[in-house]
């Protein structure tokens, strides 16, 4: 095609201060939105302007942004909002729209690679006199909603000014409850609160006119990359992006104690002096000195201080009280995220500023591959699964999924993990941009990351280096070295170490940190214990701490190291007494000791001993160790006699020792120590070797040094297989809870479980009655139960164990 001349028309946006302000708030009714539609119709707002595009009439408000270019032939491109191109940063909004209307005019692929490679928060449109297309930025945080084919052809930025502009119904979806009856982040597929509008999710374009959806990307694989070769690419992209926009307005991002919000600050070291950081305090309900929101606000000030970062801290109520502006928001987002903190970014921090967030990171952690590496295949019904942890098999779920996948093509591409996709396409592209529709009232949002191009770099990185995060660490270390001098997440970063060519590496050093003997986080003296044969309590009643030496009691290990037990006692007027393992434990979220379900079970029947699992302070990356120990120290069977003398201490009757996951196989490996105790293991695994490698094989490598680690399993299957000892006859009880939603530990750790014990099928109970399974659908995949239905199984198993021990002794 010839080239013909380009005509750009830039309408430059309005800073928000010069928008009149109504006293109802009204000036705010979705605010940073457009409407698209095929007939002239009145703007939603008096001060949006108004403009043409081909056959189709714009309204849209002056706070984006609008740059048309086209030529004589008709055809036309525009965008609505912010974009940057990643090929010429410093490129104006006329020569990024002049060269998307130069690419589409040499064909539509490369007018998509044109695209590709932008990054920022819009809405691009074109058109020829015979179609016109719309696509949003690659993670639709520009939102964007339309009228199906039953309605009057209508677009929008909101769901419910389609809704009303088109005159939908509301639909089964705006149930009041739904989300929460549903356990739920966001509504399924494409769904909204209204029949007949649904929304545009990333990677496709909608044609205007037939309302047809088309995918447009990926379109191949995705290139493999190294680490490194990442790095050095993405860092002149990411710092190349804030030096351009602090040049046309002033930035300004949030500081958390976060791995996200700690690349982001990297990110703007160049124009670190003239960003204002704030970190939100919620002061209401249980957020009140909430423990992750201290860790929040003390990592930032710190940081702060410590760069001399002009920092705010802005401090967040529990309700809007502006009646007007509680109404605004209701229409402008049905999706509730934190409406009070949408309200305070409006009152409380400078309205001309642009606003940085550190979302979409996850897509470069392999966010569902990171929690869980075998997955099923992702169908609608898996879809429901994950978005649900509450009636998942909601028809009308799986239906919208089933739409989701049909009409977007969702799971039609070799080189990409469906699941990756999926987090791409729907927990961002649907959940996370209503959160941005909440808070656009006060402040457009930018992401440095929201580009196809920048998303395609990450996703070329090895599943392994993903999990591990090694990119983001990498970008840390190549622009901002010395932020990783403070902790992230409270956890400061392992130094770092070459790994050993030989496949058996050198077992990690033994810790060598300070036991102190005061607990800060508890607020709770530690009182130290020589051995368990010495463990006593100092008080009869009341929480207290202790640390007990736990001697070598294996002769089969070579080393003569003791470990630390770190214990907390809750004793409590109770014939129970409720003995709590932790399971894997995330160590740059959690520290060491780590003392799972303490508010949970605040109030339950029982005195509560809660035990840290001692392998984890030998080294600060290792995650799990199921209270195995080593090899020559068996923490499971310490850990039994601890149990008995503390039940003589406190007259307890019942033993009841759980946990989850690796925390089950605790349970059930001390538990059968315990004569008449009872197990009460959640999702547990149940013989270690069968659990995923990697883990498997840095916890023997860490704790049996001295042994050949494909030995291990056999020489140790004592201490590491529980289907083998429970194979044999115990004297203790078991009440086993498996969610039905985790489909590795029902064939790998319940089924082989289920058979050594002498139970039929996986759920029931064994003959003698010792023994039973209980199957309940708790949550989506592995991971911890809901907080009520861990304590209704722990009731239900107290009245299982009373009752089999008057079955025995009558």
């Amino acid at each position: 095609m010839a080239d013909a001349p380009i005509e750009v028309h830039d309408h430059a946006p309005v800073s928000p201060t010069e928008i009149p302000v109504a006293e109802d708030s009204g000036h705010l009714l979705y605010a940073r939105g457009f409407l698209l539609t095929s007939s002239p119709v009145t703007a939603p707002v008096d001060h949006w302007r108004r403009a043409r595009l081909g056959a189709w009439y714009l309204a849209y408000d002056p706070r984006n942004a609008l740059t048309v270019a086209s030529t004589d032939d008709g055809v036309w491109v525009a965008l609505i909002g912010l974009a940057l191109d990643l090929n010429g940063l410093s490129a104006d909004r006329s020569a990024v729209v002049r060269s998307l209307l130069t690419a589409r005019r040499r064909g539509r692929l490369a007018y998509l690679a044109a695209i590709d490679d932008l990054v920022g928060r819009f809405v691009v449109i074109d058109g020829d006199g015979t179609a016109t297309r719309l696509q949003t930025d690659a993670t639709a945080m520009r939102s964007v909603f339309y009228a199906s084919a039953s309605l009057p052809r209508v677009v929008a930025g909101h769901a419910q000014l389609v809704a009303e502009v088109a005159g939908a119904d509301r639909s089964g979806f705006a149930a009041g409850g739904w989300l929460t009856d549903h356990g739920a982040y966001c509504l399924p597929g494409r769904a909204t609160p209204y029949a007949g509008v649904a929304q545009l999710t990333p990677n496709t374009e909608l044609e205007l006119e037939s309302r047809e959806v088309h995918r447009v990307y990926p379109r191949t694989a995705p290139e493999p990359a190294s680490v490194d070769e990442t790095v050095d690419e993405l860092r002149e992209l990411l710092q190349g992006q804030v030096r351009e926009l602090a040049a046309r307005t002033p930035l300004m991002t949030s500081l958390t104690a976060g791995m996200d919000s700690r690349t982001t600050l990297a990110v703007t070291r160049p124009v670190h002096e003239s960003v204002r950081y704030f970190t939100y305090s919620l002061r209401y309900g249980a957020h009140v000195d909430n423990a992750g929101h201290a860790l929040d606000l003390t990592t930032a000030r710190t940081l702060a201080g410590g760069l001399r970062l002009d920092h705010q801290v802005v401090i967040v109520g529990g309700t809007v009280e502006d009646e007007g502006l509680r109404r605004v928001m209701a229409r402008n987002s049905q999706r509730i995220h934190n409406r009070g903190l949408a309200a305070a970014y409006l009152t409380d921090l400078p309205a001309d500023r642009l606003h940085l967030r550190s979302n979409l990171f996850e897509i470069g952690r392999a966010y569902y591959r990171a929690q869980r590496r075998e997955r099923p295949e992702l169908t609608p019904e898996t879809m429901a699964a994950i978005l649900c942890k509450k009636n998942a098999t909601d028809p009308d779920v799986v239906a919208e999924f089933a739409a989701f996948v049909a009409d977007t093509g969702h799971t039609r591409f070799d080189g990409y993990d469906p699941y990756d996709l999926f987090y791409w396409e729907h927990r961002s592209g649907v959940w996370l941009s209503t959160v941005y529709l909440e808070s656009d009232l006060a402040h457009d949002t930018y992401t440095v990351l929201n580009s196809r191009r920048i998303y395609g770099l990450l996703l070329g990185v090895p599943l392994e280096s993903r999990i591990r995060g090694d990119v983001y660490l990498g970008l840390l270390r190549s622009m901002w070295p010395e932020l990783l001098d403070w902790p992230v997440n409270g956890r400061p970063r392992a130094p770092e170490s070459p790994r050993a060519s030989s496949p058996r590496a050198a077992a990690p050093a033994r810790a060598v940190a300070p036991t102190p003997t005061f607990d800060t986080r508890h607020q709770l003296a530690v009182q130290e214990h020589p051995d368990v044969e010495r463990f006593e309590l100092a008080v009869p009643a009341g929480v207290s701490r202790h640390r007990i030496v736990l001697e070598p009691n294996d002769p089969r290990g070579r080393r003569d190291e003791p470990l630390s037990l770190e214990a907390m006692v809750a004793a409590r007027d109770s014939a129970n007494l409720l003995v709590v393992f932790h399971g894997a434990t995330d160590r740059a979220k959690y520290e060491h000791p780590r003392f799972e379900w303490q508010s949970t079970l605040a109030e339950f029947d029982a005195s509560v001993l809660y035990l840290a699992d001692p392998v984890l302070a030998l080294a600060p990356d290792i995650t799990l160790g199921w209270y195995v120990g080593t090899s020559a120290v068996d923490v499971s069977r310490h850990c039994a006699r601890l149990v008995e003398r503390l039940a003589g201490m406190l007259s307890a009757t019942r033993v009841i020792m759980t946990g989850t996951s690796g925390g089950g196989f605790a349970a059930l490996a001390a538990s059968r120590l315990v004569p008449g105790s009872i197990a009460v293991p959640f999702a547990p695994q149940t013989t270690v070797s069968r659990y995923y490698k990697r883990r498997v094989r840095d916890y023997l490598t860490l704790a049996f040094p001295d042994h050949e680690l494909e030995a291990v399993p056999a020489l140790f299957a004592d201490r590491l297989d529980m289907v083998e000892q429970y194979a044999k006859a115990t004297d203790n009880y078991v009440y086993y809870v498996q969610n039905l939603r985790d489909a590795f530990h029902i064939r790998e750790h319940l089924v082989p479980f289920a058979a050594a014990a002498g139970i039929t099928g996986v759920g029931g109970t064994s003959a003698d009655g010792s023994r039973m399974i209980v199957l309940e659908d708790l949550r989506e995949g592995h991971g911890p139960p809901p907080k009520a239905q861990f304590v209704e199984q722990l009731v239900k198993a107290r009245k299982f164990l009373t009752q089999r021990a008057a079955d025995r002794t009558s």
